[in-house]
């Protein structure tokens, strides 16, 4: 067989390698997400390095919206403005607050926004919005975070993950949360850790806010559902304050 002449053989080998690295260039290119007003109370998937857009109705560009929280370390805030009313998704809208965010780190949570003044969020989400955030890198175990905002919700984790519940709870009130029995085939509750003795201990006082955590490893594929009642640890017969579930599955391993 006849070779090809050297300048041409010379043309094909860096044209592949040209087309290769376009191509793998390609595949890391991070993606954009954009979430508007009819996105509210949804579970969003992102990966190390995706920017995430979220555009919120509001009944003035001179008002926006501000988070209720930070999140170090997983999401970062790169930019905010105002848009067209139309962006935001919702008909009629005066105008569009927009914000930027870069997901930097693995983890889930609960990303929830207020507007900034009131009545500032329009009538058609009544100045909340709220979707539930993971945020995965392969080969890398994340803990996921939810707090009682999402109550009711689904929440998708990988395997080896870790699920941190966080609800709210009054010192010295009679009401502690319980968890009800789960599948634990798919979730392992976790042992609470011991706290480190501090060197002053701060007072907690009565009727104040606190949190409590319960931990979840996730073992194999499956799908359970995590159920709490906050219930009066005096009496069994007073029925429960409140209660909090969250459905979670666990899928499969990519092959």
């Amino acid at each position: 067989m006849k070779l090809l002449p050297i300048h041409i053989r010379r043309f094909l080998c860096v044209s592949v390698l040209l087309i290769a690295g376009l191509m793998s260039t390609q595949d890391a290119r991070a993606d954009i997400v954009t979430l508007n007003a009819n996105d509210n109370g949804k579970q969003v998937q992102l990966n190390v390095g995706d920017q995430l857009i979220l555009r919120l109705p509001t009944i003035s560009p001179r008002f926006g919206w501000r988070l209720t929280q930070t999140y170090p370390g997983q999401l970062t805030v790169t930019n905010t403005h105002s848009l067209p009313g139309i962006s935001s998704g919702v008909p009629g809208a005066p105008a569009t607050f927009e914000i930027h965010f870069q997901a930097v780190g693995t983890g889930g949570l609960d990303l929830a926004l207020v507007s900034a003044q009131p009545g500032s969020g329009y009538a058609a989400l009544g100045g909340f919005f709220h979707v539930f955030i993971t945020i995965d890198k392969p080969g890398v175990a994340k803990n996921v975070n939810i707090t009682e905002y999402g109550n009711h919700s689904r929440v998708k984790v990988n395997q080896g993950d870790q699920l941190l519940i966080r609800l709210d709870n009054t010192v010295g009130s009679q009401y502690t949360w319980e968890v009800l029995p789960l599948d634990d085939s798919v979730l392992q509750l976790l042992p609470t850790p011991a706290e480190k003795p501090a060197k002053k201990p701060k007072k907690r006082k009565a009727g104040s806010e606190d949190d409590v955590t319960f931990q979840f490893q996730a073992l194999k594929p499956g799908r359970t559902t995590l159920r709490f009642l906050y219930r009066n640890a005096t009496s069994n017969e007073a029925p429960p304050k409140r209660d909090f579930e969250v459905d979670v599955e666990v899928p499969e391993p990519p092959k």
